[in-house]
């Protein structure tokens, strides 16, 4: 049995900047009602928790996430160090997300010089990571998972879990991973599902990622290509989070203005 819980939208900022920039950017997405500014953790991009320092100093509401900090590529307690940081920085608004490297991440480590390290590995070290910001306070915590030893972790620190799923899957797909993790972390955790498209504009990543266009995702049935319409895609996504649980919406930068008329027709409800 899961809970219903209320929708709550992030955005996931990539790129570089300066601060002035960023600090428009959040305050426009806060404006929008988004709940969260995420960062992702590659050598291509900003470094996250030097951005997210630069948002929270320039919000009073927005919480501020890693999404997600590669667990290989830092010692645990340089991360317990960025993250208390940032906690006190942002006045309690970070939300950590730990994982253990996206698919190329290999590249990233060997960039900064740093052993990328077996599979399983990747996996101890986020559980030195997770173990060591445990605080008192400690900021929630997001993992990204769907293996059995991952989601052990999930279970046994996570409040949010972020289902690593392609963006061509559908409802189905959606549940049936929902309810293994759930199954497999033992708990009844925060679900986030990252949205891929609205009508015809598909972020340049996923169509990249995919080699499809936004009419070959939906004949694929993507669940997480919405049509633009505001009242049918608020129906559509009731519904999925009636089936799977999800309640938390994550959306790529390049999505977040066509989003705003939806993030602010469900936000909270």
């Amino acid at each position: 049995m899961t809970s219903t819980r209320r929708f709550r939208f992030g955005a996931v900022l990539g790129g570089r900047g300066a601060a002035t920039a960023w600090g428009e950017t959040a305050r426009g997405l806060k404006d929008a009602g988004y709940a969260t500014v995420l960062v992702p953790d590659t050598v291509a991009t900003a470094a996250p928790f030097q951005v997210l320092a630069v948002v929270a100093a320039t919000t009073s509401s927005l919480h501020v996430g890693t999404w997600v900090l590669s667990a290989p590529l830092r010692e645990p307690q340089q991360v317990v160090r960025e993250a208390r940081t940032l906690w006190e920085l942002s006045d309690g608004r970070l939300e950590l997300g730990v994982g253990a490297g996206r698919p190329g991440g290999e590249h990233d480590a060997a960039a900064l010089g740093v052993p990328w390290g077996t599979a399983g590995e990747r996996v101890r070290r986020v559980g030195q990571t997770l173990s060591a910001v445990a605080l008192d306070p400690a900021p929630p915590i997001v993992v990204a998972a769907s293996g059995d030893r991952m989601l052990r972790l999930a279970g046994r620190y996570a409040d949010t879990l972020a289902l690593p799923l392609p963006p061509t899957a559908d409802a189905a797909q959606i549940a049936a991973l929902a309810e293994h993790v759930r199954a497999g972390a033992g708990k009844d955790l925060e679900l986030a599902l990252q949205m891929v498209g609205v009508g015809e504009d598909v972020p340049e990543q996923v169509r990249r990622w995919t080699g499809l266009t936004a009419a070959q995702l939906r004949e694929s049935g993507a669940a997480a290509l919405l049509t633009g319409d505001v009242e049918a895609d608020a129906d559509h996504l009731r519904g999925l989070r009636e089936r799977t649980g999800v309640s938390y919406l994550t959306v790529p930068g390049d999505l977040t203005s066509r989003m705003a008329p939806l993030v602010a027709r469900l936000t909270g409800t």
